[in-house]
């Protein structure tokens, strides 16, 4: 069995060192990164099985990074665990909500990182294996009662065809790609071809807002969250 691969994003070396030598000890591969830019050219050359990424680097926050790793086809589904010296709960539901898969704050032992390593494995493998079984028909993307045929260009809310436009249609598979993460308003924007400085209406509110009607009406579901001041991420 190949070993698992971490990625260790900390500009602390010691700590670095400290964890990278319990880690290789316990059977793991560990590539080293203390800097930001450096954590994102080694994320997709070393494709790790997992990411330990602190919060505060000298020159891109750990929040940035995690979401510009979860915007990346390469990189999204990589489990990320967040480690930060901030105990504020808003901070950890930030991280959370940016796409972090969990978060360990300092000071912390190694046996509590090993052991919150080794759940988001353990998570991230049982999803895997359901991954596969859906792979099978790589032309169809399942999430809830919704049924995406990204040939057909056709959505269905359980057998129902859910009657979307090209641009609403863009929106809503790029929510359910990246489900249980925000999306950033610019780059739903970018996907559906406005520029944001060209735009002063709020002509993605009311995409999302006619989304909404059509993918709710009738019951009492919700699919899409509003995340104030950032943008939108998939129920």
């Amino acid at each position: 069995m190949s070993k698992k691969k971490v990625l260790i994003v900390d500009d602390e070396v010691n700590i670095v060192e400290l964890i990278r030598m319990n880690l290789e000890s316990s059977g793991y591969e560990v590539m080293p990164a203390y800097t930001g830019m450096e954590a994102i050219t080694k994320t997709n050359s070393f494709l790790p099985d997992l990411i330990l990424l602190d919060l505060m680097l000298p020159d891109i926050d750990g929040l940035q990074i995690c979401q510009m790793l979860r915007l990346n086809e390469k990189t999204k589904d990589i489990p990320i665990i967040m480690i930060t010296a901030r105990s504020e709960e808003d901070d950890k539901v930030q991280g959370l909500v940016m796409g972090a898969d969990d978060y360990i704050t300092k000071p912390f032992s190694v046996k509590e990182l090993e052991a919150r390593i080794q759940t988001v494995l353990r998570r991230v493998d049982k999803a895997g294996m359901v991954k596969d079984k859906l792979l099978m028909n790589p032309n169809i993307i399942r999430y809830r009662d919704i049924t995406i045929d990204t040939i057909k260009y056709e959505v269905k809310r359980g057998a129902e065809v859910v009657d979307l436009t090209l641009t609403e249609y863009k929106i809503l598979k790029m929510l359910i790609e990246n489900r249980d993460r925000v999306v950033p308003r610019e780059a739903l924007l970018d996907e559906i071809g406005i520029e944001k400085a060209k735009t002063d209406s709020r002509s993605l509110d009311v995409h999302i807002r006619n989304i909404r009607k059509k993918l709710e009406e009738g019951t009492d579901m919700e699919y899409i969250e509003t995340v104030r001041g950032i943008g939108y991420m998939i129920k």
